[in-house]
């Protein structure tokens, strides 16, 4: 693409041109012009479309929403309430990044160290004891003269040292304070319980940031692929999903969603919608025993977001499924999420996992060489939805069939089952009254 944006083009366009002379500014000008935008208009889609380079869907490398990591692809940016994350410090200081967590751990300490150093050297240098200090063991041969405020405090570097034995409870002896200097003991009994807040903070920010189970979902195993094969006469979507460790996950939970961006019926663009993907919540399917490989399915209905999805709508629609799970850590009884992500390209039609689990010497032996490994199966290139409707229509014509055949068989049956209706004539009727008659006639004759 050349180094002229499309910006360019917008401005040399006829629409942005020099503004009419005064001679052009009759009557007529504004119905030329109206007959000019469409041509301008159409101009300046061809030069653009002409200038646009088109990629082939090959090369066109699609942003994720989630990584196959499980990293959430999305950055915050423009927050004008920053006050908010130190109503939650304690939060805030687990989130934080190990090096900048480290950072913070230690300015923690060499703050506090600093600023009472200062104000123990304020102290001193106010009460006129820089410069004046005597060994300790001197100060305590004179017991009768005043003593000093702080013992072996005679610079900056001698404070310094006093606040980290203090904070520290080193207690080397060598710098004391005095009982008599009642500013000091203050500043000492001050700096022992921000040292111990602060102890408290950090180390359980320490320990809850070691002890976090995020590390937990590293060994939470899935498929690179999704496939799509019919199982059980259904079409469904199909990865699977296994743990690497032998202390397994308690009340684990598996859910999925769609995220595509669709336009409304009011011309709103929602550029991520997420849809759900049933993986059997309402039969408990979605509950897992995750002792061994696990193949989860979706079963692709009527209610299903994948429903008009077919061969050729994943070479040009654009999605994203997103596999949680979700599981208590057995070991330390905490909640652990485990997430990836699966784009159109990353979907395999009409193929299955390979069996990787057999049975030797009486145990089950998973081979996880064949955990990724998938081979191909028949089947049509045609959507659930597409496939419901022709098996629809072959079913109809097939019971039309049917019923056509059993009207027949009745209507055979029915005319073989009727009884024949004889006519009479008034002929016939004539003759048998006089047969009646000639045997009544014989009957009375004695």
């Amino acid at each position: 693409m050349g180094s002229c944006s499309p910006l360019c083009f917008i401005n040399s366009s006829p629409l942005h041109s020099a503004p009419l002379s005064p001679a052009h500014s009759n009557l007529s000008s504004p119905a030329r012009e109206m007959e000019r935008l469409p041509k301008a208009r159409s101009q300046l889609l061809e030069t653009e479309s002409n200038q646009t380079p088109t990629l082939p869907p090959e090369t066109r490398e699609q942003l994720r929403y989630v990584s196959k990591d499980g990293k959430c692809r999305v950055n915050l940016c423009n927050i004008s309430e920053r006050g908010r994350y130190l109503s939650d410090i304690f939060t805030s200081f687990v989130d934080l990044q190990y090096r900048w967590f480290l950072f913070v751990f230690m300015m923690c300490y060499i703050v506090t160290w600093f600023l009472f150093a200062g104000l123990y050297y304020m102290n001193a240098s106010l009460r006129g004891e820089l410069g004046q200090q005597q060994p300790f063991e001197k100060l305590q041969t004179n017991a009768g003269d005043q003593k000093p405020c702080y013992f072996g405090l005679d610079g900056f570097i001698s404070a310094l040292l006093f606040s980290v034995e203090t904070q520290r409870t080193i207690g080397y002896g060598s710098r004391t304070v005095s009982p008599s200097c009642y500013e000091g003991v203050l500043l000492v009994m001050m700096q022992c319980i921000v040292g111990s807040m602060i102890d408290a903070l950090m180390v359980g920010c320490m320990f809850v940031k070691i002890s976090r189970p995020k590390k937990r979902a590293e060994t939470l195993l899935f498929s690179r692929t999704c496939v799509i094969a019919h199982r059980d006469d259904q079409l469904c979507l199909m990865f699977r999903l296994g743990d690497l460790r032998e202390s397994h996950m308690v009340d684990a939970k598996i859910r999925a969603k769609l995220i595509k961006s669709r336009q409304t019926a009011e011309g709103e663009f929602l550029p991520l919608e997420q849809t759900e993907i049933d993986l059997g919540y309402e039969s408990g399917s979605d509950r897992l025993f995750l002792v061994e490989p696990q193949v989860i399915q979706h079963n692709i209905d009527a209610k299903s977001p994948l429903w008009e999805l077919g061969p050729d709508q994943l070479k040009r629609q654009q999605f994203e499924i997103i596999v949680i799970l979700e599981g208590i850590v057995e070991a330390t009884g905490m909640m652990c999420q485990a997430k990836t992500s699966y784009i159109e390209t990353e979907i395999e039609w009409g193929a299955r996992f390979e069996p990787c689990m057999t049975l030797e010497k009486g145990s089950f032996k998973v081979d996880l060489r064949r955990f990724h490994s998938t081979y191909q199966v028949p089947l049509p290139n045609c959507s659930a939805s597409q496939a419901h409707q022709l098996l629809a229509k072959a079913q109809s014509h097939k019971l039309y069939r049917h019923w056509e055949a059993w009207s027949e068989g009745k209507a055979n049956m029915d005319k073989d089952k009727s009884p024949s209706h004889r006519g009479f004539t008034i002929g016939d009727i004539e003759e048998e009254g006089t047969s009646e008659g000639n045997e009544s006639g014989e009957k009375s004759v004695p």
